[in-house]
């Protein structure tokens, strides 16, 4: 791939991303600044962040610590009274923040953010899925049968558009709800952003849904069907496939090695 093309397609990315978050609660735009920089590499561990780095543009002491606040939320800076601002280390970083994820992809962090993210999908879902076809909870699956139609509707309306990925974030989500299992739920509630953020990226690399709806239908054929051991297997069977997938395609698109 060329430099055009490199840069065309990581912008597709960036305005996925960005249609992603639309609907999120809206960062100050110095915590958005500094935020994504600290993420670029601009800022390192241990830099000391005040208002007078800012200057040009009239940074207020006021905006500056509402930012500071919003960053420290996220473990990304620490603010001690007699140091002032630091450079929080990467080690201390809320990495399912949405806002945090979105600086990551927009940073080309995008090769360890797809690995990282499969690995942390493939420890918990199958789970999930396990314990979902284990206590049969009948509205939560007919949630991810109704997911699993409306996906297979959007398969050849617009298989890369918002609807599909809402679908099947809802699809993963409500495997998480028929776990009946308090703390999977909570984990199901968590990814869901960071869900919609890893299938937005994914359609904006036209990663098809080829084989997705089958390995989809296979998971909650097990559910349903009450087989707790085959659904786990299903479901790490349908992680793997698509990792494997969106790993082809980075590779080959954007030259990356995941």
């Amino acid at each position: 791939m060329d430099a055009n093309q490199d840069i065309k397609r990581r912008r597709e990315m960036a305005g996925a991303i960005q249609s992603a978050l639309a609907t999120r609660h809206h960062l100050s735009p110095l915590a958005d600044e500094i935020g994504g920089r600290i993420v670029a590499g601009e800022f390192q561990v241990g830099d000391m962040l005040s208002e007078r780095m800012f200057g040009g543009r009239n940074v207020s002491r006021t905006s500056f610590r509402e930012a500071v606040k919003i960053l420290a939320g996220k473990g990304m800076v620490r603010a001690r009274p007699n140091t002032g601002t630091l450079v929080a280390p990467r080690s201390s970083w809320n990495l399912l923040d949405p806002d945090l994820m979105a600086w990551r992809l927009a940073s080309g962090d995008i090769d360890r953010f797809i690995q990282d993210f499969f690995v942390l999908r493939q420890s918990i879902e199958p789970l999930a899925a396990e314990s979902a076809a284990e206590h049969q909870n009948a509205e939560a699956i007919e949630q991810i049968r109704a997911a699993l139609e409306q996906m297979r509707q959007e398969e050849n309306r617009d298989p890369f558009g918002r609807t599909f990925v809402a679908a099947d974030v809802q699809f993963h989500k409500s495997i998480f709800q028929a776990s009946n299992n308090e703390f999977l739920v909570a984990m199901g509630n968590i990814l869901e952003m960071p869900l919609t953020l890893s299938f937005s990226l994914h359609s904006s690399l036209h990663v098809g849904p080829a084989n997705r709806l089958d390995l989809h239908e296979a998971v909650l054929s097990e559910i349903a069907a009450g087989r707790p051991a085959a659904a786990r297997t299903a479901s790490l069977r349908l992680l793997q496939g698509v990792a494997h997938h969106v790993h082809d395609v980075v590779t080959d698109q954007l030259g990356l090695e995941t």
